[in-house]
């Protein structure tokens, strides 16, 4: 649940990236390459660890 939840975010993300950038500064190749590389590989990774917490404290089963 975690990870799909980092993926989501990472790809939001990503989209809010690619709308705000400056076009003095880079493009969009380079911005969308960075976002996939490290934006989603760390929102995942942040939300894996949300998770893990969430069941650690709360219980696997606490959202049912």
């Amino acid at each position: 649940m975690g990870a799909g939840l980092g993926f989501i975010m990472g790809v939001a993300f990503l989209i809010i990236s690619l709308l705000q950038f400056d076009d003095a500064e880079t493009n969009a190749k380079d911005v969308a390459l960075v976002s996939v590389l490290f934006g989603i590989p760390f929102s995942v990774i942040i939300g894996l660890g949300i998770g893990w917490a969430w069941g650690k404290f709360l219980g696997t089963d606490s959202l049912s």
